[in-house]
């Protein structure tokens, strides 16, 4: 085994995979390490939401949209966060985000991912560009196939555990019994610290740092404290939203209830908003309601759920097992399955615009619910980084080999809750991030005529003076 590369990119999910295909692609030796038993990230465990402006999709359906409008829609939903949380968000590296999303969904077109279609979330995407993957195993078995065709050795079930440096400058990393030197530059891509209670109790109170979390068990925060160590300055770390522990795709098929038996909000709203309907709820009591057939099509997002399902037969046996009244969620029910049944394209209720696809209800039985339970979003916080993803120190250096992405990174970290704001951005600046590492070309020159709009990032710690 080679324990040298150009290019260490520590974890195989969106960002960490796109970085290292595009450094290989650049001419880098590179080694990826995982500590997950496969690559793929939650990406590969997720709904697959994505979020692109000006792509082929928004071009056939007629959508008029712009990078403008993208980081437009991106500030609107840092002014209602800004109302709950102290917030760093780097507009600059939004802009850059969105002038290149369009790209990557060509780029992975040419991977091979196919999409199904939009999911309208119109408080905070005021144009249709949020898309779903039709299978997320794509993030593990596609990226797998074109990193080994790049020449990328992956090593997985390895946890890097330190940054080694020379001269202040990253050379490399150490696992438990291994090291691994790179030439050019190392890439944290290691995901959130949503798994680890000791740190999430520094930014949270502590009755909700041991809360649900969405993520796997190895979202601990390695890059996190790898970083750190070396100078690196983070931001938006009390940003930890809270958010009820479902997958998006279960929600699309399913009607939430209360102990009343009625429907009380639009389910497939925005994160927050659906926290805040369910505090209002009799003794903070409600479920997800669904049928058999979404309990064998979605069993992996069932099965990750803080609960069990409760089941039976029939919706009168399901309420009297919740303590509801049956013969109002029977007429929820079939509300419901008539609604879904019309071609109406929007909930008269509670204007919910996300359906079922295809448009089936509620109607095979055994029937069943999943409480709906209070845990933590994919946090915010992380490094502030350059246009080319470098990490940089308090006064706003960068770090000598030391670049990040995904959800080690924190400038675009507080848009969360738009919706397919996680994979899109990391797959983005991952590429950037590998470009840059490999050719050690300042993205924005590389751009056509050498010019761009944007600015360096700019952003500065003020320094007092302790001469005066």
């Amino acid at each position: 085994m080679n324990n040298e590369a150009d290019v260490i990119v520590v974890g195989g999910g969106p960002g960490g995979m796109a970085a290292a295909l595009e450094a290989a692609n650049n001419g880098s030796s590179v080694i990826l390490i995982e500590a997950d038993t496969q690559i793929g990230g939650n990406a590969a465990r997720s709904t697959g939401y994505l979020a692109f402006q000006n792509f082929d999709m928004q071009a056939k359906e007629g959508i008029d949209d712009s990078a403008d409008i993208f980081v437009q829609d991106m500030v609107a939903e840092i002014s209602r966060q800004s109302e709950k949380y102290g917030i760093t968000f780097d507009e600059e590296l939004a802009s850059l985000f969105s002038e290149e999303s369009s790209t990557t969904y060509a780029w992975l077109c040419d991977l091979g991912f196919e999409f199904n279609r939009f999911l309208p979330r119109p408080k905070q995407h005021s144009v249709n560009r949020m898309v779903d993957v039709k299978d997320t195993t794509m993030f593990t078995y596609l990226f797998e196939e074109a990193l080994s065709a790049a020449g990328v050795e992956v090593i997985t079930e390895t946890r890097v555990r330190r940054l080694l440096t020379v001269n202040n400058s990253v050379a490399g990393v150490e696992t438990e019994t291994e090291t691994y030197m790179a030439n050019r530059g190392v890439l944290l891509a290691t995901g959130g610290y949503q798994a680890n209670p000791q740190i999430r109790i520094k930014y949270q109170p502590e009755v909700m740092a041991s809360t649900p979390y969405l993520g796997t068990e190895h979202d601990v925060g390695d890059g996190h404290i790898m970083g750190q160590a070396v100078g690196g300055d983070l931001i938006n770390m009390t940003m930890i939203p809270p958010l009820i522990m479902v997958g998006s795709a279960l929600v699309e098929e399913s009607v939430a209830v209360n102990l009343e038996g009625e429907r009380f909000h639009d389910e497939a709203g925005p994160y927050d908003y659906r926290v805040d309907q369910l505090a209002k709820q009799t003794d903070r009591l409600a479920w997800y309601i669904f049928d058999d057939r979404t309990f064998r099509t979605k069993k992996q997002l069932i099965d990750e759920m803080p609960e069990e399902p409760i089941s039976d037969l029939t919706l009168q046996g399901l309420a009297d097992k919740l303590g509801c009244n049956g013969e109002v969620l029977n007429h929820c029910v079939t509300e419901w399955n008539s609604l879904v049944a019309s071609t109406e394209p929007k909930d008269p209720k509670f204007g919910r615009v996300i359906f079922p696809d295809p448009r089936i209800g509620i109607v095979e039985p055994p029937f069943h619910a999943s409480r709906m339970i209070v845990g933590i979003n994919f946090p915010a916080g992380g490094f502030r980084v350059s246009s080319d993803m470098q990490v940089l120190n308090v006064y706003g250096e960068p770090i000598p080999n030391l670049f990040a992405v995904g959800d080690c990174t924190g400038g675009l970290g507080p848009v969360i809750g738009m919706g397919g704001m996680r994979i899109t951005p990391a797959l983005t600046l991952g590429r950037i991030a590998g470009r840059k590492i490999a050719t050690g070309t300042n993205f924005k020159e590389a751009r056509k005529g050498g010019q761009s709009r944007l600015p360096e990032n700019q952003m500065r710690i003020p320094v007092v003076d302790e001469t005066n």
